[in-house]
């Protein structure tokens, strides 16, 4: 059985899916539905965040994601690093990324695509 919190992450999975078909009406609408279910959520700031980036309003995502970065929430410090790359300011995303707590293997992926060194996990992973 799935959590609300899975459905959330659902949800914000599924505004990425429609940026990278370029459809940011549709990505704004998921995003408005989770700020609904779950006003500020990490995953509604993401959404809304993955929604911005894709219409080039880049300010707008990194304005959306500094109070979870500034929170140390480790998928709004990988996101913010990820809008500042955008943005080609590559100093900025580095400094943010060195500051990404480690241990959260949801974001491995990510970190690893932004360059920064994710270490192995020692428990095995079913494929």
């Amino acid at each position: 059985m799935s959590t609300l919190s899975d459905l959330r992450r659902h949800l914000a999975a599924t505004a990425f899916l429609a940026c990278i078909t370029n459809d940011v009406v549709r990505a704004r609408r998921i995003a408005k539905g989770l700020d609904a279910m779950a006003p500020g959520s990490r995953e509604c700031v993401i959404a809304y965040a993955f929604a911005d980036l894709t219409a080039g309003d880049i300010e707008a995502a990194l304005e959306r994601l500094r109070p979870l970065a500034d929170a140390n929430d480790a998928y709004g410090m990988a996101f913010q690093a990820l809008a500042l790359e955008v943005a080609g300011r590559f100093s900025e995303s580095s400094t943010v990324l060195g500051r990404v707590p480690g241990g959260d293997p949801g974001l491995d992926g990510l970190l690893s695509a932004l360059g920064k060194a994710v270490p192995a996990h020692t428990a095995e992973r079913s494929i």
